[in-house]
């Protein structure tokens, strides 16, 4: 497994994703960090773009996903997002995803809560 991880940290959105009637009708703020697990010494040596993966594809495919239908759970904001990543960019060979989600109206008054999924190209060892 390569240990070089292309990292986007606090990409931040509004979605209408929740369980309650609430966060889907008034939306709620969401961060995701993304750390895309892929050899980087090709364009360490080349200094070409397309020898690696861009940070702008990571973003986009987790914002499509975010923008796309309202969803209940977390969980499957995260496993949509991870499979489109190993899908779309062939180089990621793993994927570990974090979302937060802010002004939950849980018990308590947290900052936040999230989710931190880790998927894997090969089923075998998809991070569960």
């Amino acid at each position: 497994m390569t240990r070089d991880t292309i990292l986007v940290h606090n990409l931040e959105f509004v979605g209408h994703h929740g369980v309650y009637d609430e966060e889907r009708h008034e939306g709620r703020r969401f961060a995701v960090d993304i750390a895309a697990h892929v050899e980087t010494r090709g364009a360490g040596s080349s200094d070409r773009l397309g020898d690696t993966v861009d940070y702008r594809d990571l973003a986009r495919i987790v914002l499509e996903v975010a923008d796309g239908p309202s969803r209940h759970l977390i969980e499957t904001l995260a496993e949509e997002s991870c499979t489109r990543i190993l899908d779309e960019l062939p180089s990621v060979r793993q994927v570990e995803l974090t979302i937060r989600k802010y002004a939950t109206g849980v018990p308590g008054d947290p900052d936040w809560v999230g989710l931190r999924i880790l998927r894997c190209r090969d089923a075998d060892h998809d991070g569960g």
